[in-house]
């Protein structure tokens, strides 16, 4: 996911997509299409775009020609359909998936991410959903997470200041996840993980995720 508008940071975005926001040089998503084309556990990548949808266009093209790999566009420039829109009319309901947003960063996802995506795929019993979390940041700006013993998730609570964890804006989905969401549904964890618990449970807990869209990098 790297169409948001990045208010957070303005001005620096004013004219510049946070997705292409450089962490020691290279940009965020870079980082995060480099991992996920190394793990060669997928058979599609996608890449939503908004904000500075021109520019983030371009730089995805000249990667993609770069590595040899095919990244196809989802063009929200007319409009932002939000993370659980974006899914709902652009996702495969008969594939498992993986989704993150561009805005974050974890070094310990990126590099356990085979062994991850390979326990998921094979995981026989798998919830319609699973979520990577990481410390509730200090400004509480993250959706709340409780889980049971088990690691189901019991509670999630879109920025709240009373949780230990918070999801990192990293997930696995499975087929059943799509009959899950709503025509109307438009944010993640605002609108869709909240009715969720129960059915969803925490595959990852890291403790090196950042969010630059918190200004936290």
């Amino acid at each position: 996911m790297a169409a948001g508008l990045a208010s957070r940071l303005k001005p620096m975005t004013d004219n510049f997509p946070k997705c292409l926001l450089p962490i020691n040089g290279v940009p965020i998503l870079e980082y995060w299409l480099t991992a996920i084309i190394r793990c060669n556990e997928f058979d599609g990548i996608f890449v939503n775009v908004h904000h500075c949808s021109t520019a983030v266009v371009a730089w995805i093209e000249g990667y993609s020609k770069m590595v040899g790999k095919e990244i196809r566009i989802i063009d929200e420039t007319s409009g932002l359909l939000g993370t659980a829109g974006t899914l709902f009319w652009h996702g495969d309901p008969t594939e498992d998936f993986m989704m993150v947003y561009a805005d974050t960063y974890s070094y310990q996802f990126m590099e356990e991410m085979p062994k991850i995506v390979k326990f998921w795929k094979e995981c026989p019993d798998k919830p319609i959903a699973s979520l990577i979390t990481f410390p509730m940041p200090e400004d509480s700006s993250a959706g709340a997470i409780e889980t049971d013993f088990m690691g189901t998730i019991t509670r999630f609570i879109e920025k709240r200041d009373d949780g230990l964890m918070a999801w990192a804006g990293m997930m696995f989905g499975s087929p059943k996840f799509y009959s899950e969401l709503r025509k109307e549904d438009r944010d993640l964890a605002r609108d869709v993980f909240p009715r969720l618990c129960g059915k969803i449970n925490v595959i990852k807990h890291v403790t090196d995720a950042y969010d630059i869209g918190r200004g936290t990098i």
